[in-house]
């Protein structure tokens, strides 16, 4: 069974990436609208949450950006056969880079960089960019339930070199990683159990405080990373920005606080720029 469903997948993925890019992304955004009126369980969090951030936006805003961001969610799905089956050169034609320059600096230095991102236009291009541009990256993801879908996802996430580390692998490979030079990718805008709640977008949300130990202990760099869709094309600017950390302080809980605090803000500012390319459909406010 299992042979046949990776097979299955294989087929699926190779018959999409016949199509071309543009009528891919042009699919997937009209089924992404029909489905924000199907998934009534989704569209509700999308509207919650949007209501949460923009209270003083209307009732037709509110429902006009979680549809897009349902489309935005489809065309990102139908072109994955693109990003994961096609060359490097097709994928770099359809990206320019900005603010590379200094993270080649801080991956010089080999003490390795926490690269944040988030859920933000087609996050998976944005994802092997990393490796594609030859950078050594060591992802933290969280595991899909079906077997053969995530062997096959994981083989593509991993294709130009990139390392996969399942969360519930828990992080002992992280300081070997890091001192190694390499670049430790975490998705920020995910609600952590065990986090600390940090404003995101204005509002209090649990956050990762991940890499302020390494940051403040070691001195290692944090950099966020985030990918501009140009218009709906398949055209895209990956933009790589360092995060400032705040001075130490002898409360290592609020030096914490203010590191993630920053992070939070920038992507904050990037998504209020264009709302509907951020993935509202899930519930980063779990009280919400």
């Amino acid at each position: 069974m299992y042979a046949l469903q990776l097979t299955a997948i294989r087929v699926v993925f190779f018959l999409i990436r016949c199509l071309p890019v543009r009528a891919c992304g042009a699919l997937g955004a009209g089924l992404g609208r029909v489905f924000y009126r199907i998934d009534k369980k989704h569209q509700k969090t999308s509207l919650d949450n949007l209501t949460l951030i923009y209270p003083e936006k209307e009732a037709n805003w509110h429902a006009h950006i979680a549809r897009e961001s349902f489309a935005e969610l489809g065309r990102t799905l139908f072109e994955l056969p693109h990003v994961f089956l096609r060359s490097r050169s097709f994928l770099l034609s359809r990206v320019t880079i900005k603010g590379e320059a200094a993270f080649r600096e801080a991956m010089a230095q080999q003490k390795g960089v926490f690269l944040m991102a988030s859920h933000h236009s087609n996050w998976e291009l944005g994802g092997l960019m990393i490796s594609l541009l030859n950078y050594d990256s060591s992802i933290i993801h969280s595991p899909l339930r079906q077997p053969a879908l995530e062997a096959f996802l994981s083989a593509c996430r991993c294709r130009f070199g990139a390392q996969l580390h399942a969360r519930k692998e828990g992080l002992r490979w992280m300081p070997k990683a890091l001192r190694q030079g390499r670049c430790a990718a975490i998705m920020i805008d995910q609600h952590q159990v065990n986090g600390m709640s940090v404003p995101f977008l204005g509002q209090d949300a649990m956050t990762t405080t991940l890499p302020a130990a390494f940051v403040y202990k070691y001195g290692t760099p944090i950099y966020s990373v985030i990918l501009h869709r140009h218009a709906h094309e398949f055209r895209f600017c990956l933009e790589f920005k360092e995060i400032d950390a705040p001075p130490e302080g002898d409360d290592k809980a609020l030096s914490a606080h203010a590191l993630m605090s920053n992070v939070n803000a920038y992507f904050s500012k990037e998504i209020y720029a264009r709302p509907e390319l951020w993935l509202w459909s899930h519930r980063r406010w779990r009280d919400v």
